[in-house]
């Protein structure tokens, strides 16, 4: 999976907005060992896993989660890569720029809905 950054707005007021969480499940490959937050300028980046092998790229195309789960103030939200970022290369690019999110665009989920 390659590298991915954006930044998260509000629809509200279009400012940034600052310490919106991400993570995945725990039993992905690319699992946040801390958790990646947004800066004072909404900006996020979450670092890609790059392998040397094709036999490590078909293992780890199964076992990475191209989802993230967002949280605000228990807010829970989120964010398909894949869908929004819908091209043929992919795989190819080091990183990806979602651009602009607005948090509101994304879709709620309910906390418990997030696997563990």
């Amino acid at each position: 999976m390659p590298n991915v950054k954006g930044e998260i707005y509000s629809k509200v007021d279009n400012k940034p907005i600052t310490k919106v969480k991400f993570f995945v499940s725990k039993y992905a490959v690319n699992a946040l060992a801390d958790t990646v937050k947004t800066d004072n300028n909404g900006y996020f980046f979450y670092n890609g896993i790059f392998v040397d092998n094709y036999s490590d790229l078909r293992f780890y195309s199964t076992t990475t989660q191209h989802i993230f789960f967002l949280e605000k103030n228990r807010v829970y939200k989120y964010l398909d890569v894949k869908k929004k970022y819908n091209k043929d290369d992919y795989n190819k690019k080091e990183t990806i720029d979602l651009g602009i999110i607005y948090f509101e665009d994304l879709k709620s989920i309910k906390r418990d809905s997030i696997p563990k």
